[in-house]
């Protein structure tokens, strides 16, 4: 079987893991544990809400801290009509008994025995919630008060968009810096040409997705531990209609233990990622993919992870699809300006926050 059969072959039965989990949550839910209701939980009525507007899904492993916080920013919403999943992906630092103690009757939560990995993770929660409308978010960042009744409006209004995509602000050390997204969303082509070159900012937490979409696509990568929304997002484009949002009503929070924090790992993530978006391939990438090997050991250096710099030098050298040889580095310089002209072309400047 070649590359792009085993594709479809995954395709195909990551469709029918989500799917079929929705048959069985419809099949089992008295049997979930539903809780719920934060320590000053809002005066709501939620007697005859027969399927939610909206469902919130977060991943959470080892989060005990932060994901109180998490949480809060969502069921501190006053809606009867929304839901909140949370899936603990074998957490070993109380995050269960911290989920069982919350009482809201719009959470639902499951606990995985052992460790399967944010995107499983995603796609069970996603699988697991009933509303025609899911957000995500990761289990350290949190939703503006309101982000929820926005999302539902602009969805009820816009029926024949499928995907939001929001701006975020970025907090870290007591900073914050803001991420918008240009007002126009470009046309597909030149959208996924943007998403390939890693022009667009880009988290979880900021992406809103019909369940017709998520479910037709196959959801998350469950293989995929980096780029995992650039992925997704890749294979949506051209296929659904995805819209850039105006708003950034989503705190990201740089935690020391977030993925996005770190570049360890990044080379490998994007060799998964290059493996499985043929794009790559194609003529006009080979510098911009230069560039992006590079970046992650070139930033690790220069702020002192000297160790981080050449681990990801050796997983360069074993990487498959990533492009190698003395060329590479002439091949950044020209990856970079190909990178800043799309960004001008947005008419602004959106270079990621993320190690990626």
């Amino acid at each position: 079987m070649g590359r792009r059969g085993r594709h479809r072959f995954r395709l195909h039965h990551r469709r029918r893991a989500i799917q079929g989990g929705l048959r069985l949550y419809a099949r089992q839910h008295a049997r979930v544990p539903v809780v719920t209701a934060l320590p000053a939980p809002p005066a709501i009525q939620i007697a005859g809400v027969a399927l939610p507007r909206l469902a919130v899904v977060v991943p959470a492993r080892n989060r005990r801290d932060s994901l109180p916080r998490t949480m809060a920013s969502v069921l501190c919403s006053q809606r009867a009509d929304i839901e909140l999943v949370v899936i603990d992906d074998g957490s070993t630092d109380g995050t269960e008994s911290y989920l069982a103690s919350v009482d809201d009757a719009r959470l639902a939560w499951r606990r995985l025995p052992q460790a399967v990995g944010a995107n499983r993770a995603r796609n069970e929660g996603a699988a697991l919630s009933r509303a025609p409308l899911i957000a995500f978010l990761d289990s350290d960042d949190a939703f503006r008060p309101d982000r929820i009744d926005r999302l539902i409006g602009f969805f009820d209004e816009n029926p024949g968009i499928d995907c939001t995509i929001d701006g975020f602000r970025d907090i870290s050390a007591n900073v914050e810096r803001v991420h918008q997204l240009p007002v126009t969303t470009p046309d597909p082509e030149k959208l996924r040409q943007l998403l390939l070159c890693h022009c667009i900012p880009l988290t979880n937490s900021t992406l809103t997705i019909r369940r017709s979409a998520f479910i037709g696509i196959g959801g998350y990568d469950p293989e995929l531990r980096r780029h995992q929304d650039r992925e997704l997002l890749l294979r949506l484009v051209g296929q659904r209609h995805i819209a850039f949002g105006a708003a950034t009503d989503v705190l990201k929070y740089r935690s020391g233990n977030s993925m996005s924090r770190t570049h360890s790992g990044y080379i490998a993530g994007l060799d998964d990622l290059v493996a499985r978006c043929p794009d790559y391939r194609s003529n006009g990438y080979e510098s911009i993919l230069s560039y992006l090997t590079l970046r992650g050991a070139l930033k690790a250096a220069a702020q002192g992870h000297f160790r981080v710099a050449l681990d990801e030098v050796k997983a360069w050298r074993r990487a498959r699809n990533l492009p190698g040889g003395l060329h590479v580095l002439p091949g950044y310089f020209v990856g970079r300006r190909k990178r800043r002209v799309l960004e001008r072309g947005l008419g602004q400047v959106l270079a990621t926050t993320s190690a990626e």
